[in-house]
């Protein structure tokens, strides 16, 4: 593990890092078991799908048929094997694929003219969060409820956190997956490390010398 940039609660964890940087891999703020664990990857396969007026329930049983997942038309995550769907908002879908390299095209085959997709892989970065603090961290720059009790696994919100657009789903007890417009990389990775250094953040997979 990299070395812990800071011990100090009151020293800014990223001094020093500039702005437009993506901050590097390491140990951020308080010492000690991290609260909070990030990760990223380029998730390889991203399409949305956008049912035409009065087809969006024949699209979620078309999806349901050829990805093998439980969809339904509203803010849920379904997972099969390598395959994630999310309901972004009524009949739209965002659909993520480590296998499927002509995602969009399989999609357009599958949904007819019911439904307009497009490729959205080269605009997303994708963040794994896990750790008990997240929920705590999410909450300094989330307009929407996220507290477990409300928020429960397989949940999925698009909404805006610290001025940034986010869809992010619940993906397990302690652990949440975001897709952030990978232009926005750096703002929000500092805004993270920023609001999680309290409960000591421990940065994966992002080098060790930080990148624009």
């Amino acid at each position: 593990m990299a070395d812990r940039l800071s011990h100090d609660p009151l020293h800014d964890p990223l001094a020093g890092i500039a702005f437009d940087r993506v901050p590097p891999a390491g140990a951020y703020g308080a010492a000690g078991e991290p609260g909070v664990v990030v990760s990223t990857a380029e998730e390889p396969f991203i399409a949305l799908a956008v049912a035409r007026q009065g087809h969006a329930a024949s699209v979620v049983e078309r999806l349901r048929r050829a990805l093998g997942v439980e969809l339904a038309d509203r803010p849920h995550a379904a997972i099969e094997g390598g395959t994630t769907v999310v309901g972004t908002a009524p009949g739209r879908f965002l659909v993520l694929s480590r296998s499927e390299p002509d995602l969009a095209g399989t999609l357009r085959a599958v949904l007819g003219t019911e439904a307009a997709v497009t490729e959205q892989g080269d605009g997303y970065v994708t963040f794994d969060l896990s750790g008990p603090r997240v929920p705590d961290l999410l909450a300094k720059g989330a307009l929407v409820d996220l507290d477990p009790l409300v928020f429960r696994v397989g949940d999925a919100a698009t909404t805006v956190i610290a001025h940034i657009g986010v869809t992010l789903w619940r993906t397990g007890e302690t652990s949440y997956r975001l897709l952030v417009a990978r232009s926005l990389e750096a703002a929000f990775t500092r805004f993270l490390i920023a609001s999680g250094a309290e409960y000591g953040l421990r940065l994966e997979n992002q080098g060790s010398g930080g990148r624009g």
